[in-house]
This record gives structure tokens, C-alpha cells and sequence, in this order.
């Protein structure tokens, strides 16, 4: 049987495919076009090299950089270079402003199981400050208290991302591991279009209160999406609130946010006298005080639009929509 060959009118052309984020092939990492691209595996001071299949992904002519701290000092700003943390690595923040972030860089973590890159505050005035436009961090896991187990420590404010278009995506952070092992205020957000999402952010008993989640102040287009989140804060406080000056235009949408300290009532607050805007959609939230809590804040001076979020506040309960009904 022979089978006629199609003239080239007839051939099918595929849809060109569009990298936008790091593709796992079973072990080989393809990365979206970038500028240079550097390597990071060790302790922070001395390389790791390992005889495994992420050591044999790193080009013969490429080195090995300790820290990411010194894989951002020979980065360029907007070449769009990307530096990837191998599994593994082990890195302290033990100074304000302890990255020289570059913009445009893109800072990459194979989050392999237990063996996600890891990053410990060591001490009180560790920050890392997000203050280089387009900014990327993702993969990666943040100890923003300290390891466990270890002396009393209150880190004021481990992030801050003050930098227009800048991202935490699909991190890891601990924020509170018990009552004197804790952050103060875990993020601000103050810059443009900022993106915060897949992250999981959580304290480990309900006992490691902090002062703050999650603020944004002036952080227009901001997006909060697709998060775990866990944490103990104020009675009302909220794991995300506004301060100060008001957000425009931000999207909080399909996040699982749990108020966990006992007779918690809020889980997002905009309870300020400012003129927020935008949307509050399909999250799930919970709270631990019964009866007839709004679980999020509103302001009458704020013009925001919620769309079917729900809430409980107690063990093995199904969720009822949360706000005002239009009318």
C-alpha cells in the first residue's frame, strides 16, 4: 500500500511553544531564553560539587559559585540572566541588604524534596530587600527565624520588595518556629506590579506569634495569588493587609489562608481608610472564633470587588461565603 505524500500546502506547521518558566525532563532542566546563566551549589563560602545528575548539568566551561550572593556580583542588569541553585545548597543571611540584587535577574531553586536550596536568617537585621526592577526569585526554600532549635532570634523584616515588576514564586518560607524564634513583619510590598504566588508561608506552632504577614503599601497591581498560608498573628490583623498608602488595581485570588492563633477573626484585612481597589476572589479562609466572622475587612473609603470567597472557623467544617451579598 503506498500512501500519498502531502505537497507542502498541506503540511501541518506545529504551534511554536513559548518557554516561560523552568520544564523538568526527567532530571534536565530546560530554561526560558536568557542572558548567562550561572550555577550555584555550597555552604556559602565553599562549593559543593557533587557526582550526581545536577552536577553533570553544568557545561564544563562553567564554574561553580558558593553563594548566590557572589553569582549576583557578575550578573549584568537586564540581559535577563538567570542563576540556578542546585539542590543542596546551604546559604546564610546574616546582614541587612545582604544580596546586591541585579534587575532583570532571575534567581532559580531546583526544589528537589528535602534537598530544596535552603537560606537561614541568622540574625536580627538579616534582609534580603528586593529593590532591583524585574526580579525573580522561585524554588527556593527561606528560614526567616533561624534553623530550630537554636537561641532566641526575632528577625524584624527578612523581605521587602520595594522594585517595580519583582516576584516570589513557589518558595517555601518559615516564619515563626515558637515564641522567641519569630519575624516581626515577614514581607512589604511597595513597589509596582509585584507578583507573590505558589508560595507556602507558614509558622510552626501557633505559639511563634508574629507582628505581620503580608503588607502592601503602594503596591499597585500587586498579585497574591495561588498561596498556603499558614500563620499566627493578631486577634484581627489578617496574614494580608493594607497600610498607609493605598493599592490599586491588586488581585488576591485562590490562596488558603489559615488565621491560626485562638479567636482570630480576619485573614485578609483592608480595614484602612484607603482607597484600595481591585479583586478578592475564590480564596479559602479560616479563622478560630465562632460565629458571624466577616474573615475579610473591608473599608467603605476602598472600592474592592469579592467574589466567592469562603470561610470556616472550626475543624471539619465546609466552607460559607464570607462578605456582603450585592444587592
Amino acid at each position: 500500500m503506498f500512501t500519498r505524500a502531502l505537497p507542502p500546502s498541506e503540511w501541518s506547521i506545529p504551534a511554536p511553544y513559548t518557554l516561560e518558566k523552568t520544564l523538568d525532563l526527567g532530571g534536565i532542566y530546560a530554561l526560558p531564553p536568557t542572558g548567562k546563566v550561572y550555577f550555584v551549589r555550597g555552604d556559602g563560602t565553599t562549593v559543593s560539587n557533587y557526582d550526581d545528575q545536577y552536577s553533570r548539568l553544568i557545561p564544563s566551561n562553567r564554574p561553580l559559585y558558593p553563594s548566590v550572593a557572589l553569582a549576583l556580583a557578575d550578573c549584568k542588569a537586564s540581559r535577563g540572566d538567570t542563576i540556578v541553585v542546585l539542590p543542596k545548597h546551604t546559604e546564610n543571611i546574616a546582614s541587612a541588604d545582604a544580596w546586591t540584587f541585579v534587575a532583570g535577574v532571575h534567581i532559580v531553586g531546583i526544589p528537589s524534596g528535602s534537598a530544596i536550596p535552603t537560606f537561614t536568617f541568622t540574625v536580627a537585621a538579616a534582609t534580603l530587600l528586593l529593590d532591583s526592577a524585574d526580579v525573580t526569585i522561585s524554588g527556593c526554600r527561606f528560614l526567616c527565624a533561624g534553623p530550630a532549635g537554636t537561641t532566641a532570634l526575632t528577625v524584624a523584616a527578612p523581605f521587602a520588595m520595594s522594585a517595580a515588576g519583582c516576584a516570589l514564586i513557589g518558595n517555601q518560607f518559615e516564619v515563626g518556629i515558637d515564641a522567641d524564634q519569630i519575624c516581626t513583619t515577614f514581607l512589604t510590598i511597595t513597589g509596582d506590579n509585584c507578583s507573590f504566588c505558589g508560595n507556602r508561608v507558614e509558622t510552626a506552632a501557633v505559639a511563634a506569634e508574629i507582628t505581620d504577614c503580608i503588607v502592601l503599601t503602594g503596591a499597585d497591581y500587586c498579585k497574591i495569588e495561588d498561596n498556603d498560608i499558614k500563620v499566627t498573628v493578631g486577634t484581627a490583623q489578617g496574614a494580608i493587609r493594607s497600610l498607609t498608602t493605598a493599592s490599586t488595581n491588586v488581585s488576591i485570588r485562590r490562596n488558603f489562608i489559615y488565621s491560626w492563633k485562638a479567636s482570630s477573626t480576619s485573614c485578609i484585612n483592608f480595614t484602612a481608610a484607603l482607597a484600595n481597589t481591585g479583586i478578592v476572589a475564590e480564596n479559602r479562609l479560616r479563622v478560630t472564633t465562632d460565629g458571624g466572622v466577616a474573615h475579610i475587612g473591608v473599608n467603605a473609603a476602598g472600592d474592592l470587588s469579592l467574589y466567592l470567597n469562603y470561610g470556616v472557623n472550626a475543624v471539619n467544617e465546609t466552607g460559607l461565603q464570607v462578605g456582603t451579598a450585592s444587592t
